[in-house]
This record gives structure tokens, sequence and C-alpha cells, in this order.
């Protein structure tokens, strides 16, 4: 019965996503957001909470209180597993390992953390409180820039706790530990050359998060800040927008006039998503009085992008987007930072339910060791949770405003009409093309988001007259 209810419990990790994402990248947003808000619960769930944030932050709902209330209960909620530790903190590590870690809380990621942080900051944006959008900015880049220092002293600590647990555990105690873990370690770690496939990142900065806090920060006369954002944003992505606004950082440093410009924030596809893996390991590993011997392991899978190109077309020239961060990199970068501590796990989950096996073949023979073995098959199961609302990439567009109106193709094909609907004088200006249209003022600067997820292209207007 246990074994049966653990193995639904893991089950359903896996229907939610399925669910949600069936909802979100199908176009439906509105029940994405409202499923995703009622798995998040009444005390909150740091997957659930991310997840419903983003979708009504693509959904562009006008009930803030509800948003803000949601991401702030998710982030506090991070908060507190960040300072107990996301390796495992101090509740439930040995129900985990005897079961499996489907039965723990899900404590999420750094980036996960820093993105609470990063749409709250976009959101306050598009409503035009720049003061709690230096705040959230800060708050993201803060969190990113702590985490390698963070991650290094949580996977030890948890590294340690493990092993010291294990050492009390009169189960364990009967066999070979460390025998064993260096015997199957090796399998284990085989099952990984597909991180080859990712473009990971160091250090844990996802250089999207910097460089739209720059963009944002030089849009506030903060140029010192914008500039440090900028380089640490370059030094990972080598983006030639970059370039580019810093030539506009340096011109509005020495002159009062300035040429106004519209930027895109592209959210393209589907970030990386995990799989589960299960291997029968040797029973001499362990014991050969047991049935079975087997460890279940996640994997990484690829993200899908929804698009290849972004152009923007207009009478006077083209212009195109740049990718500016692998979504795919950060979330792989932490993964394999993880893996230490997850193949540990793993192992010690094996080791103790093949102990199990065989004291109850020692105590009820052939019937004990059964038994063993079922509950070993049904409750080996990996933990496969992740934010599955994130994009594959993000991108950025700059486009001067005095180049006029332009047509937004997506891989050749004409999506939305940018005109901007106010003259050098403030005039409003008349549009022709009033369906697909995105309406801006050529005397302000504009930062306009897209999310592409294949369907149902979504967009808000984060700076700029259009969102007043």
């Amino acid at each position: 019965m246990i074994g049966n209810l653990i193995f639904i419990s893991a089950c359903s990790h896996h229907s939610d996503l399925e669910t949600f994402n069936r909802y979100y990248y199908n176009g439906q947003d509105k029940e994405a957001y409202e499923y995703a808000k009622s798995k998040s619960g009444k005390n909150g769930d740091v997957l659930w909470n991310l997840q419903a944030g983003i979708s009504a932050f693509t959904l562009n709902t006008q009930d803030s209180q509800t948003f803000l209330e949601t991401l702030e209960q998710g982030e506090m909620l991070f908060s507190r597993y960040e300072a107990e530790g996301l390796m495992g903190g101090v509740i439930g590590n040995m129900g985990a390992v005897l079961v499996n870690e489907n039965v723990k809380a899900y404590r999420g990621s750094i980036y996960e953390g820093v993105m609470f942080n990063y749409y709250k900051a976009l959101y306050a944006m598009s409503q035009g409180n720049s003061q709690l959008a230096r705040v959230e900015f800060n708050r993201a880049n803060d969190r990113q820039r702590r985490a390698k220092e963070y991650f290094r002293k949580d996977i030890q600590k948890a590294l340690e706790a493990e092993a010291k647990q294990n050492a009390q555990d009169s189960t364990l105690s009967k066999f070979d530990l460390k025998d064993s873990q260096s015997s199957i370690s090796p399998i284990l770690e085989s099952q990984y050359s597909n991180l080859k496939q990712f473009s990971i990142y160091k250090d844990f900065i996802n250089p999207a998060i910097s460089y739209v806090s720059a963009l944002f920060f030089m849009l506030e006369g903060d140029y010192a800040k914008s500039m440090d954002l900028y380089k640490e944003s370059y030094a990972i992505n080598h983006a030639p927008i970059i370039n580019q606004d810093l030539q506009i950082l340096q011109n509005r440093k020495n002159t009062k006039k300035t040429q106004k410009y519209t930027w895109l924030i592209i959210e393209d596809g589907k970030s990386a998503s995990k799989y589960d893996i299960s291997l029968d390991l040797p029973l001499y590993y362990i014991n050969s009085n047991i049935l079975h011997v087997g460890v279940s392991i996640p994997k990484l899978a690829l993200g899908e992008v929804s698009a290849k190109s972004y152009q923007a077309e207009g009478e006077n020239g083209v212009f195109s987007a740049y990718e500016i961060s692998d979504i795919d990199g950060v979330i792989a970068n932490e993964f394999q930072n993880q893996l230490p501590f997850i193949l540990t796990r793993a192992i010690t989950s094996a080791i103790l339910k093949a102990s199990t096996q065989s004291i109850l073949n020692e105590h009820l023979g052939a019937t004990g060791a059964l038994a063993g073995m079922l509950y070993s098959m049904l409750t080996t199961s990996a933990d496969i949770r992740i934010s599955s609302a994130l994009p594959k990439r993000i991108l950025a567009m700059q486009i001067p405003n005095y180049k006029g109106d332009f047509m937004l193709k997506v891989d050749n094909q004409p999506i939305y009409y940018i005109h901007f609907t106010c003259d050098k004088n403030g005039n409003s200006l008349h549009n022709e093309e009033k369906n697909a249209s995105i309406s801006l003022c050529q005397n302000d600067d504009n930062i306009v988001y897209l999310r592409n997820k294949g369907k149902n292209l979504a967009y808000r207007i984060l700076t700029g007259a259009g969102n007043e």
C-alpha cells in the first residue's frame, strides 16, 4: 500500500507538469495560470508559484495584486529553503532516501529563485514603478552573484550531513557503503555524457538578467551600474547588441539631447526538462541475498526553440534580434553542480532498500525478499520536477525610433506591426493597421516584452507611453 502511494506521488508530479505544459504551450494561457495557481495551494509551492507567476505575466492579467502575491509567496518560501539549504535542508532526508526524492517539498534551484525577482522587476516596469523594479533587479543580480559560493558551501554541508546520517543508520552500517558507492558511481556518471550537448554557463550568472538589468539602469540614468552589468553579460554571451547599447550609454553620458530607441526583449521556446532513467545494478555490488538493486536518476533534455530568427523590417532598414541567454546553459550549470549530491542520494537509497531486502530475507525467507523487491521497484523514482514555463532562450533587439514604423517578422512571417502614435511634437498619428499592432511613442525609450511559445504570441509594453 505504501509503495503504491509513493509510486502514485511520483507519477502525479509528472502528470501535473504535463497538464500544465499542455495548457501553456497550446496557447491556453488562462487555463495554465489557473491550473498552476491551484497546484500552489494555500501555503504556496516554489515550483507552482513560479509557474503561476510566469503564466500570469504572459497572460498580461491586470490583477496586479494576485500576480505579485503569487510571486511574493513563492519567493519567500524559496528564501526560507535557501537559508536552510537547497540540497535537502534538515527535514525529511531519511524519508526521501528510504522512499524517493518526490516525497520532499520542492525547494527549487538558484536560477528559479532569481527568476522570481526578474519577473517581479519586469512587472514593476510595466506598471511604471521604477523604484520596485530597481529593488527587484538588485535582488536578482545579488542572488545569482552569491550563487557560486552558496553552492560550494551548501553541497559540502549536504554531503557531510548525508555521511553523518548514514554512519548512524544501523541498517547501512552492516554494509561497506564506501566500497559500494565507489563501484556504482562510475555507472551512474556515465549516463551524463549528454551534458556535452549543453552550452553550459559558468559561475551561475544568467546573462539575460544582467543585460535587462543593465538596460533598465541605463534608462534610469545610473550609467556606472549599467556599464558593470553590460560588461558582466557581454563576458558570457558576447552579444553584438551590448556594444550597440554601450554606444548609446556613452552618448547619453556626454549630451543632454538624446535619440530615443525601442528595445524588444524576446523569450523564445521551452527550456530544458528532466526525465527519469532507471537502472538495475548487479546484485553483487550489495549482497547476494537480494532480488533487486535499482537506482533511478534524473537527466536533462534539451529545450526547444519556437523560432530561428526575429527581424524588424521597415522602410529605413532591417534589424535583427541577438541571443543574450541560452536558459538551458543556466539550468545545465546548476544541474551539473548538483550531480554529486544527486548521485550520492540515489546510491544511498538503492543500498538502503537492498539492505532492507536482505534483512527481510533473513527473517521471512523468500516471501520477505520478494516483498522487499516489490517495495524497491515501486519506490525507485527520480525527482524530475523543474520549472517548465521558462523559455529556451532570451533575445534582444534595438531599433532607433527615428527609423519609423516597422513590421516584426518571426521566421520571415509578419507577426506584429509596430508603429509610433505620436510625432516629434507629441501629436497622435493615424494608424491604418489595427490588427496585430503595437502602438508606441517615438518620443520615449520603449521596451517591449515578447513571449513566443509557438502559439498565441503575447507581448507587454514595459516602458514607454504605451504602458500608461
